[in-house]
């Protein structure tokens, strides 16, 4: 029995060993890394929108409807639009701009909806435009109904 004593004197382990544990320990750290940075970048919060100002907001948006008010009436004046069609786009129009303008859902709303939420101009243009839309023939002026549509569109607020 080597030594006479009782003890072995201590064993060599080869480099690869010492190598392989290393490599092992900047494993789990690169893991613990990727995790935390990946679950962080998830979380940030949205950068804030630049300010707009309300007023220049309102009055591009009443600009753009203003714009197609006027190419339904050029459409029409083209005959490329029938007058049902054409009171349907008024319709369609002025609900859009209560929509966007104010966040009321209006271009989802009937006419009685649109009584009951208070919106009584849009109500009454689209009480206008239901005769021109839903009769058996075809009816109605639409240039009157244009100014009607920009009128709520100036008007709305």
């Amino acid at each position: 029995m080597p030594g006479g004593d009782g003890f072995y004197p201590p064993t060599m382990y080869a480099p690869i060993w010492a190598i392989l544990g290393t490599i092992l320990l900047v494993l789990v750290a690169a893991w613990y890394l990727f995790v935390w940075w990946f679950s962080n970048r998830k979380h940030r919060m949205p950068q804030p929108a630049p300010a707009v100002d309300p007023l220049v907001e309102a009055a591009r948006l009443k600009g753009k409807y203003y714009g197609l008010i006027e190419e339904v009436e050029k459409a029409w004046r083209a005959e490329e639009l029938s007058t049902r069609a054409a009171h349907q786009k008024l319709g369609t129009l002025v609900r859009f701009y209560v929509f966007e303008s104010s966040g009321r859902k209006a271009q989802v709303m009937t006419l009685e909806d649109l009584n009951q939420a208070n919106l009584r101009s849009v109500a009454d243009a689209v009480e206008q435009y239901y005769p021109a839309e839903f009769a058996a023939v075809e009816q109605g002026d639409v240039p009157y109904s244009a100014d009607v549509a920009r009128e709520v569109v100036g008007t709305w607020s």
